[in-house]
């Protein structure tokens, strides 16, 4: 019966997964900040263009004038944007513009994805019902209102759980907790990008490393489910099939956040 049960959450991801590559088919269009080919536009201003900061210039009398580097930015004082997305819970960083988390950010963006948004609670609530609800699991919860009330209450606190440990470990490690928008062109190159950053992030320096604490923080989230939720096989098997599906599950969530900008304009008709 176990099997079964796992045999039918891989269909239902699986389903999850096919139906959302089908739909960005038809949704290439174009990202802000490139050209035609792909590469990345220069604006005026910009480095390397006319009169850039950090660029070479020349006076009216023929001589070159020195490099003048261009002003940096405080860490402190980016004000990045921690939107976090009412869907997939995350938040978004475009790797064209990338600039590491500061600790206030960390501390701020904790809250938002895991107790103070509206992205915190529907991907428990999702997940509850189409794979808890639907499949029956686990069965001596029963069903109805007051099983699906079990199954959301152990999601959330699951999730709530996942998102503290990895906003605790993520730091000491130097990985980022958002998602790495690639900022290129096509599906084909975007959906990769997602795929791949499902398992790996940015690191502080804006390096790709693996995502360890966002990957451990699902099977040690899992882990302490097994305090309350009541399971048929062994906790060690448990946590490992249920962690792996955690991580899978991954996958569509980051492929939606990828193409959230198209389904923001396309199918929600917003900017």
């Amino acid at each position: 019966m176990v099997s079964g049960i796992v045999a039918g959450r891989i269909g239902l991801c699986s389903k999850v997964l096919l139906i959302t590559s089908m739909l960005w088919l038809i949704a290439e269009r174009p990202v802000l900040g490139q050209s035609s080919d792909g590469s990345p536009t220069t604006p005026p201003g910009a480095a390397g263009g006319k009169g850039a900061p950090g660029s070479a210039s020349t006076n009216p009398s023929g001589a070159t004038l020195p490099a003048i580097a261009p002003p940096t930015t405080p860490a402190g004082n980016q004000n990045q944007p921690l939107g976090v997305n009412p869907l997939t819970g995350l938040t978004s960083v475009s790797a064209l513009d990338y600039h590491p988390l500061t600790g206030k950010e960390r501390w701020k963006l904790y809250w938002k994805q895991n107790y103070w948004s509206v992205g915190a609670y529907f991907g428990p609530f999702f997940t509850t019902l189409v794979l808890d609800q639907a499949t029956n699991s686990p069965s001596q919860w029963g069903g109805g209102f007051a099983g699906f009330g079990r199954r959301l209450g152990s999601r959330t606190v699951t999730a709530i759980v996942q998102g503290s440990f990895q906003a605790a470990i993520a730091p000491v490690l130097h990985e980022d907790v958002r998602y790495i928008s690639s900022g290129q062109k096509g599906f084909k190159r975007r959906a990769l990008h997602a795929v791949a950053f499902s398992f790996v992030t940015y690191s502080d320096q804006g390096h790709t490393t693996l995502n360890f604490a966002n990957l451990t923080s699902y099977y040690a989230a899992t882990a302490i489910s097994t305090a309350w939720v009541p399971i048929r096989s062994n906790k060690a098997k448990y946590t490992l099939t249920n962690g792996t599906e955690q991580v899978a599950l991954s996958v569509p969530v980051n492929l939606l956040q990828e193409f959230w900008p198209e389904i923001r304009h396309k199918v929600l008709r917003r900017p």
